[in-house]
């Protein structure tokens, strides 16, 4: 039977696993779209922020598919699977502010940058928002599944014995087994 934060860290290593995989399916998909005189799209692979983000998301996948079937190190991997996602996300971010205002204003409220960009029909495609809410999501599943696994330490020589056990005998505020 699992613990507690066996279950957690379990089920957050499994989160974030789904989580790269869905990042590695944002990056297949179109990050950018032009429908000037023709529909034409840009997926996140063709350029270098996406090809980054996808490396990071196999990395991130990785480390959190071995969290999920390894005991040992389980927080580590965690930590490594959340950098990489939001190593990702910053890959994303960089990638829309590239297209200078293609985030900021609507066309509708002004802005001329903006309205020339709406009038060409260039803008942020679904991949792109898939892959900014995959990373967001691996951050916060992994980080999630760390900080709950707790780092037992163990001494040497000392074991947990719980009070009240037969060959315990209370001193002083304490269990102590009896040789």
């Amino acid at each position: 039977m699992l613990s507690p934060e066996q279950r957690i860290t379990s089920t957050a290593s499994k989160a974030s696993a789904i989580s790269a995989g869905v990042l590695i399916l944002g990056t297949l998909l179109p990050w950018l779209s032009v429908t000037f005189f023709s529909a034409a799209t840009l997926s996140g692979v063709r350029l270098w922020e996406g090809k980054i983000a996808l490396i990071l998301a196999f990395l991130a996948g990785a480390m959190a598919l071995t969290a999920a079937v390894t005991d040992g190190n389980r927080r580590a991997m965690l930590m490594g699977s959340a950098i990489c996602g939001a190593l990702a996300f910053i890959a994303c971010v960089v990638f829309a502010f590239r297209f200078n205002n293609a985030l900021d204003i609507p066309p509708v409220l002004g802005g001329s940058e903006a309205v020339a960009l709406a009038d060409a029909g260039i803008g942020l495609d679904a991949g792109w928002y898939l892959s900014i809410a995959a990373s967001i999501a691996l951050v916060g599943f992994a980080l999630w599944g760390a900080m709950a696994h707790k780092q037992q330490q163990h001494v040497p020589g000392m074991e947990w014995v719980e009070p009240g056990t037969p060959g315990t005998h209370t001193t002083g505020g304490g269990a102590h087994r009896q040789p």
